[in-house]
């Protein structure tokens, strides 16, 4: 079993105390260092197997901009177009509301096209069963934990044949840019990533 190293945050934005684990990650992988790793088993040379994939990529951009979710393999991505745009209450001093959000004011407009991506729960549930984590300190030195993590993080049989590509995802940020989740989940960091 894989170990992943994680690392402990605080998220001072909440105003009391609030903290979250972050993965620290060994290193990125480049697109094509995992063409050469998917071609170890078989007869496809880096250069076709990297023409195909930039090849389905292109299709996939495509696709989303005709307004289509597009599913990327069985049991793993799925990725649609999205449209962030909320409008809240706008409130006075006192907290009282000033002026109502209406459904009027969300336009596209003034909205961010993103693309959207979910993970199936079927693959997230591989995940969890592949791999356990080590809680490292702000210099990368392991802590000792009396339970280790390697269980009960993922309540889908990885056998079931689930595919649910509405659970396991989300729209959250790449964890690679350091930005919090939209559970709460934070940035990770690279190696030897400072956890302060």
């Amino acid at each position: 079993m894989a170990k992943i190293k994680y690392a402990v945050k605080e998220n001072s934005k909440t105003g009391r105390h609030s903290w979250y684990a972050v993965p620290v990650f060994n290193g990125t992988l480049s697109f094509n260092d995992l063409c050469e790793e998917a071609c170890d088993d078989n007869t496809y040379s880096v250069e076709e197997m990297a023409g195909c994939v930039s090849k389905f990529m292109k299709v996939v951009q495509r696709e989303t901009a005709r307004g289509f979710r597009c599913r990327l393999g069985n049991d793993f991505l799925t990725v649609y177009p999205n449209l962030q745009c909320s409008v809240k209450d706008e409130l006075n001093p006192d907290n009282t509301v000033k002026k109502a959000a209406e459904a009027k004011d969300v336009r596209a407009n003034n909205a961010k096209s993103r693309l959207g991506c979910t993970v199936s729960s079927k693959f997230s549930a591989l995940f969890a069963a592949a791999v356990s984590w080590q809680k490292v300190d702000k210099n990368g030195n392991d802590i000792e934990e009396e339970d280790d993590i390697t269980q009960g993080n993922s309540n889908v049989d990885p056998n079931s044949g689930e595919n649910d590509d509405n659970q396991g995802g989300g729209t959250t940020p790449d964890p690679g840019t350091g930005g919090g989740g939209d559970n709460g989940g934070g940035g990770g960091t690279g190696p030897g990533g400072d956890a302060d």
